[in-house]
């Protein structure tokens, strides 16, 4: 279901508002609806997985000012950020200040920094947020599955879908489309070159599943550079975010009218995953002002002993893959804009 994040925002004010009220008066309330319209906007330019390092947005009233002893980036709009911060160089501090100037730190500034009243907002991790005033910290809510309350969990909704799509389409070839990949009932043996049928599989599943988001675009074989274009990317027209979806089977294919095979293994995957956060480096280049992220989907069809020539196939060979997981380079892994790999394990029919 589709969530109102603006309408979460304004119960989160008003949940604040008589406390802010009763500590800073009408200046106060005022500043904190202020400060709320300025949370929505930095979560909507960046990613909460961008700021797993902690984000602090501060609302000063009157004439105060934040003393950080650091010189700061100095910003007329929330969207320059998208480009400008790297996860990185530290947390993220905002002061968002009167007259709209935007001042951004790459650290975290403490309370003690602020001269004069304020209102602040925190951002620590998942579900960790708080709304901070001279006089005391306050809890934000939380809602099941969002990591903030203030933002769209775009990318969540994304993973839950693929995870989705393996359980029910894919690991019994339930997809009618998807069925059409393996040569036989038994699913031992991939036809020649599956990939195409894949694709076409899953980019249809989540254009029925992410339709809660509103516009949205689920598009095969986007270009990103100038030698191989990406499998799947996903677009959120009424945000910054894009998701850009590499696809890579595992197995045995087999060309019975040339007689051919074609198997691949483990390092099949490892090698997606780094032509994946190649693409990744050339969408950031071109579009740094768009949250790309980048998904790689594996369709594991591995069976031990498993020929062209195989009819069927015992059951410890046909799951002995089942729950062998691929070991990945941990230098991808630990990019902020690579989600960890989703791999289907396509169960065969054992005798």
């Amino acid at each position: 279901m589709l969530v109102d994040v603006k309408a979460m925002a304004d119960i989160a004010r008003d949940l604040f508002a008589v406390k802010v009220h009763r500590e800073l008066g009408a200046a106060g309330a005022q500043a904190l609806r202020e400060l709320i319209t300025r949370v929505r906007e930095t979560h909507d330019a960046l990613t909460t997985e961008r700021l797993a390092k902690g984000l602090t947005v501060i609302r000063t009233l009157d004439t105060g000012s934040v003393e950080a002893g650091v010189a700061p980036a100095v910003f007329t709009q929330t969207r320059e950020l998208t480009a400008w911060y790297r996860q990185e160089a530290g947390p993220l501090t905002l002061h968002f200040e009167q007259n709209g100037t935007i001042r951004a730190w790459c650290a975290e500034i403490d309370a003690a920094s602020i001269e004069g009243q304020f209102v602040s907002y925190r951002y620590s991790g998942h579900q960790k947020e708080q709304i901070l005033t001279p006089g005391g910290a306050h809890a934000v809510p939380s809602i099941a599955n969002f990591p903030s309350y203030f933002a769209v969990p775009y990318f969540l909704d994304l993973r839950e879908s693929l995870v989705r799509y393996g359980t029910i389409s894919v690991r019994q070839a339930q997809c009618e489309i998807f069925r059409t990949t393996w040569r036989e009932p038994a699913r031992l043996v991939f036809v020649n070159k599956p990939e195409a049928t894949m694709r076409r599989s899953l980019q249809q599943y989540l254009r029925a599943s992410l339709r809660d988001h509103g516009p949205i675009q689920v598009m095969p074989e986007q270009n990103v550079n100038e030698t191989k274009p990406v499998d799947i990317k996903v677009t959120w027209t009424a945000s910054n975010r894009v998701a850009l979806i590499e696809i890579k089977w595992l197995g045995l294919s087999h060309d019975a009218n040339k007689q051919t095979k074609t198997p691949y293994f483990a390092s099949r995957a490892k090698g997606g995953a780094q032509q994946l956060a190649n693409y990744l480096d050339s969408y950031h280049a071109n579009d740094p002002d768009t949250e790309a992220r980048g998904y790689l989907v594996v369709f594991d069809g591995r069976r031990k002993g498993v020929t062209p020539e195989s009819v069927s196939v015992s059951y410890a060979d046909g799951f002995h893959f089942a729950n062998e997981e691929i070991d990945y380079p941990p230098n991808l892994l630990a990019r902020h804009d690579f989600d960890v790999p989703v791999r289907f394990f396509c169960e065969p029919v054992c005798e």
